[in-house]
């Protein structure tokens, strides 16, 4: 998995603002303040969800990505960013990142459901982060929905209040901050949501070009198809993995259908990539393993649970192979 830059950029930059010592953090995640400055860079998901430990930790603010979103604008999605603020109404451009975040990142996927008078926007991140670092998953959370919430008041020059934000995080003792930010608001529930009335998203972007809208759209489509284009299988079966199974072995026929190929055609890509799928998902619940065993509050029973080992003691004698 994966994020760009201008989202780690955002992270540590206002981490920054909040205190903490940004060459410090560039040097934990193995960066240099300069590698920041490039856009068009892709971050690997461990350094990416590190850099909000590191954040959270050298900010000591719980509620980080809460207090970022108050801040966050287009840019921090890039292509993506221009297509929002050129769309015709604040629905239309929540739509295109719904439709192209991909570009973006694959840690987080952005959802809606549309009704006659009222929509609901939907936050998930990857099932995998959750698992791996389910603190900074909510960071991202936080920072993802109240940020919707600045970018519509920076695209259409007023407030949107939504009539009600949910949570699938439990409620913290500073509880009066999501109050604040979101009005009422609801913890442990099944989603991370933003509900609004459907008229309050017609609100026309003040920006809105239509001529650039479409020449935004075609650029974001081309470079989304090259961007699956030259995706390797083996990294295509990494995210899938990653994404949809948590990192737990599943039939090799279940993911070659998932990514619409026959299985003796999946297998035979895999060769030519000098791999296989056995190789492939057994150094992913490796990789997956350590990461998570590295988190202060997780036992070795409850990860060997996570990635489907039998018991403990044969994740550690996997780990040890």
């Amino acid at each position: 998995m994966y994020t760009h830059m201008p989202i780690i950029r955002d992270i540590l930059y206002g981490a920054a603002l909040r205190g903490a010592r940004l060459n410090e953090l560039c040097d934990a995640l193995e960066l240099s303040p300069h590698d920041l400055n490039d856009s068009g860079r892709i971050v690997p998901f461990k350094q990416a969800y590190r850099s909000w430990e590191l954040a959270l930790k050298q900010t000591g603010d719980p509620l980080l990505g809460l207090h970022l979103g108050e801040t966050t604008t287009p840019s921090i999605l890039g292509l993506i960013g221009h297509l929002m603020q050129s769309s015709p109404d604040l629905l239309t451009s929540y739509q295109q990142v719904c439709n192209h975040a991909e570009l973006a990142t694959d840690m987080f996927h952005y959802s809606i459901s549309i009704g006659r008078d009222e929509t609901v926007l939907i936050y998930r991140p990857a099932k995998l982060w959750m698992n791996v670092s389910r603190h900074s998953a909510r960071q991202a959370v936080e920072q993802a929905m109240t940020g919707t919430l600045n970018v519509f008041y920076l695209l259409s020059g007023k407030k949107v209040v939504p009539i009600q934000a949910t949570l699938a995080f439990s409620r913290p003792k500073l509880f009066g901050e999501y109050a604040r930010v979101f009005g009422s608001v609801l913890f442990q529930q099944k989603q991370n949501t933003l509900r609004f009335k459907t008229s309050d998203l017609k609100l026309p972007v003040m920006s809105y070009d239509k001529s650039l809208f479409a020449l935004f759209n075609r650029i974001v489509r081309e470079k989304l198809a090259l961007h699956k284009r030259s995706s390797s299988l083996s990294d295509r079966v990494r995210s899938v993995l990653a994404n949809e199974f948590k990192g737990q072995i599943v039939p090799a026929p279940v993911v070659a259908g998932m990514l619409n190929m026959s299985l003796r055609t999946f297998q035979r890509k895999l060769t030519e990539e000098g791999t296989s799928f056995r190789e492939l998902s057994s150094a992913l619940r490796k990789e997956l393993a350590t990461m998570m065993l590295k988190q202060d509050d997780v036992r070795v029973h409850e990860v060997a649970k996570m990635l489907g080992y039998s018991e403990a003691s044969a994740l550690r004698k996997a780990l040890r192979g």
